[in-house]
């Protein structure tokens, strides 16, 4: 697989150096490579999750594991923020210690997006689901490119305020 090296120019146009490649994400590696994402956390999460579920039942799987990745990064300080499209949802974030918000009601939000300190995203097809994870064919991408985190970043901001 070709890798393109990028340069990480920050907000003040400095260059700080090289930074790792994009990565592709398939099936069911997404889990390892989001808690990878989640634990490297140091300040803040957004997270936008079409479909989400919760295993406490079995806490082995890998997007249980996410899960409690998510409790953890907060427990160590992580701002974490969850859009989700229910309200449902929304209200079982929020009894776990989430910082929750649901979309608008009439319109539907089908991203899949996590974002870690406002330099990495993991972006693409994977629901937070077991099925997803295990059973569906999934491709979804890890990206360090200061643009690309920065434009979501906005767009999530303004999704968030849009619910406050």
């Amino acid at each position: 697989m070709l890798k393109t090296l990028q340069t990480n120019e920050g907000r003040d146009g400095a260059v700080d150096g090289i930074v790792r490649p994009n990565e592709l994400v398939i099936d069911s590696d997404y889990c390892e490579r989001a808690i990878q994402l989640i634990k490297s956390a140091a300040s803040e999460i957004r997270l936008c999750a079409y479909a989400w579920k919760w295993y406490d039942t079995e806490p082995e799987i890998g997007i249980q594991q996410l899960n409690v990745a998510l409790i953890h990064a907060m427990k160590r300080g992580v701002i974490v923020k969850c859009l989700v499209d229910s309200e449902a949802l929304q209200t079982r974030l929020r009894d776990l210690g989430f910082n929750a918000r649901a979309v608008h009601p009439s319109r539907m939000m089908h991203s899949k997006v996590i974002s870690a300190n406002h330099d990495a995203l993991i972006i693409g097809s994977h629901n937070l689901t077991k099925r997803a994870n295990t059973v569906n064919y999934e491709v979804s991408i890890v990206s360090y490119d200061f643009e690309i985190c920065s434009q979501f970043n906005n767009y999530f901001d303004k999704m968030w305020d849009s619910r406050g």
